[in-house]
């Protein structure tokens, strides 16, 4: 059946589909030996020889979709020229599988991996307004007034940036702060809460739409739920008004110690504006198991293991 260009290498995992349209206005993509740069050029995977830089497309076998909870140091990328670690490295090898964007190396947390472009597109695209939640340790601690200017909105080298719900979860002389948007600019938290006057020095992301770090562990990856894959495809949930189904239990950056609470400690400021974030009952699906190699999205949970880098992989 012949389908657009676009949604074909979309489906087979090269790129998202907007991407796709860069790969044919670049004249990497090839049909029949003959590069193609007309948006909406049809073919048929049965019949046609379609390539990117070479390499010829193949329909997935399988939609796979995953979480991972990337570690510190760890680069989103298929590869890197550095031969640093990968987060394809702690990942079944499955075909056409990507990274769903980026997180920068020093910050850790949720990223989800998939073949499937057209699904991929779709959660990092700012229209759907997929929450995403941060928890950021900054240097000093945010007052009220500081995270209602968050609120409202920040002009920062030209960017307007703001969140859609700002919180202290724990404060001393430093503070770790919750933060909730869905647009996804570049290093937008970071350069969001330095431009407030509190630089961060850890990050790490443990919420996007319904899926929560609950019961991951960095270095561990596990398949979505059917449950979760549409709720990321449904993003922001137009009868109630609010964002994505989240856990409603405040996130914990680490544990509570034990014993009384140390004196010194000041109460955290709220955001009375907004209830936290996410629902009850996706704390209880968190406690997910991993994806076998090839995993889909199926009904099954298999057991979680730890994932560790493949031999032979950089």
């Amino acid at each position: 059946m012949e389908e657009r260009l676009q949604k074909i290498l979309a489906r087979a995992g090269f790129s998202s589909r907007r991407g796709a349209e860069q790969l044919m206005l670049e004249g990497r993509v090839t049909r029949n030996g003959e590069i193609v740069k007309q948006l909406g050029t049809r073919a048929d995977l049965d019949k046609d020889d379609v390539r990117v830089d070479g390499v010829r497309v193949k329909a997935p076998k399988a939609l796979v979709y995953l979480v991972l909870n990337k570690p510190r140091g760890v680069v989103s990328t298929r590869s890197d020229p550095e031969r640093r670690q990968t987060v394809m490295d702690l990942v079944p090898n499955v075909a056409g599988l990507f990274p769903v964007g980026r997180l920068d190396v020093t910050t850790e947390g949720l990223i989800l991996l998939t073949n499937d472009g057209a699904f991929a597109e779709r959660v990092s695209h700012p229209r759907y307004e997929v929450p995403r939640v941060y928890h950021a340790k900054v240097h000093r601690v945010p007052d009220a007034e500081t995270l209602e200017r968050l609120r409202r909105g920040v002009r920062v080298e030209g960017d307007f940036m703001a969140v859609d719900r700002a919180r202290v979860l724990e404060s001393d002389n430093n503070a770790w702060v919750e933060l909730t948007l869905h647009e996804g600019k570049h290093h937008e938290v970071k350069r969001l809460l330095e431009a407030v006057g509190h630089p961060v020095s850890k990050l790490r992301r443990v919420a996007i739409g319904p899926v929560t770090s609950r019961g991951l562990e960095p270095g561990q990856f596990r398949a979505l739920a059917p449950e979760e894959i549409e709720g990321l495809r449904r993003g922001k949930d137009p009868a109630s008004g609010a964002l994505g189904r989240l856990a409603r239990r405040r996130p914990r950056s680490r544990p509570r110690p034990s014993g009384p609470r140390p004196s010194g400690r000041t109460p955290a400021p709220r955001d009375t504006g907004s209830r936290d974030a996410g629902s009850r009952d996706a704390g209880s699906r968190d406690a997910r198991t991993a994806a076998p190699r090839g995993a889909s999205a199926s009904g099954r949970r298999p057991e979680r293991r730890r994932a560790g880098t493949r031999s032979g992989r950089r």
